[in-house]
């Protein structure tokens, strides 16, 4: 199973690498964040977790994830 490279890239952009099991209590699935894996647009951690089973992902070492926030404004 890959590892998944996680990118904020609102603020200062940083980087940081979890796993699978990690990203299930770490990110906040239907929350402030947009969540993107390898492009597209998730909203739980069962998506995620069948994004990463995906024999296309197989043989890769990380999937990318991108959190970006959502604004709120009035």
């Amino acid at each position: 199973m890959p590892k998944l490279k996680v990118k904020f890239p609102c603020g200062y952009p940083t980087e940081d690498i979890c796993d699978l099991e990690q990203a299930k209590y770490r990110f906040d699935y239907g929350g402030e964040l947009l969540i993107i894996v390898e492009g597209r647009v998730i909203g739980s951690y069962e998506e995620l977790a069948q994004i990463a089973s995906q024999t296309q992902y197989a043989d890769k070492e990380f999937l990318e994830v991108v959190l970006v926030p959502l604004l709120q404004g009035g």
